[in-house]
C-alpha cells in the first residue's frame, strides 16, 4: 500500500480519535479497509459511554465492518488503521479475524498510566502470531503520524 493512502486513512482514524475526545471518551479511533482501500467500518472508543470494557476503537471499527459485511469474517487483505498501537485484547481479535496489516500512530507505551497485560501490545504479540502455522501473518507499520496522535492523548483527562 502506498504512503499517501496510508496517511489518508490514518488521518481518518485520527479524526475518529478526535470525535471520541469531543464525547469525553478516550481518544482512540480506528478504520478497517479492504485490499482496495474501501472503508468497511470505522469507530472510536466508547468504553465509558457503553459501559463496555471491550469497546476499544479497534473493536468498535471491526464490529461496524462485520455488521456491514453481514458476516463474521473480514476479506483477505484487510488493513486496520488505528490511532494507537492495539492492546493485547485487540491483538487477539485482530489475529483471530486474520487481519493481515495494522498501521498505528502512537505506541501503546505512549498512553498515560496504561496498564499493559503481560507488558505487551500488538508489536510483542505479532512475532508469535507470525511464527504460528495456520495463523495469518500480521504486517505492522507503526509511528505513522505519531505526533498528531500524541496531541490527542495529551488532550484527554486520564484522571
Amino acid at each position: 500500500m502506498d504512503d499517501e493512502r496510508d496517511q489518508t486513512l490514518m488521518r481518518r482514524a485520527l479524526a475518529q480519535a478526535e470525535a471520541a475526545l469531543t464525547k469525553r471518551q478516550a481518544p482512540f479511533g480506528a478504520v478497517v479497509v479492504d485490499r482496495s482501500g474501501e472503508v468497511l467500518g470505522e469507530g472510536h472508543n466508547t468504553v465509558r459511554a457503553d459501559r463496555d470494557p471491550s469497546a476499544h476503537g479497534e473493536v468498535v471499527a471491526i464490529r461496524a465492518a462485520l455488521r456491514r459485511l453481514e458476516s463474521g469474517r473480514l476479506p483477505p487483505g484487510t488493513t486496520l488503521y488505528t490511532s494507537c498501537e492495539p492492546c493485547l485484547m485487540c491483538a487477539v481479535v485482530i489475529a483471530q479475524l486474520g487481519i493481515g496489516r495494522v498501521v498505528y500512530a502512537a505506541r501503546g507505551t505512549d498512553v498515560p498510566g496504561a496498564k499493559r497485560l503481560l507488558d505487551a501490545d500488538l508489536s510483542q504479540a505479532a512475532p508469535w502470531v507470525n511464527a504460528e502455522p495456520g495463523w495469518t501473518p500480521i504486517e505492522l507499520r507503526g509511528d505513522l503520524l505519531r505526533e498528531e496522535a500524541l496531541r490527542s492523548l495529551a488532550a484527554f483527562d486520564w484522571g
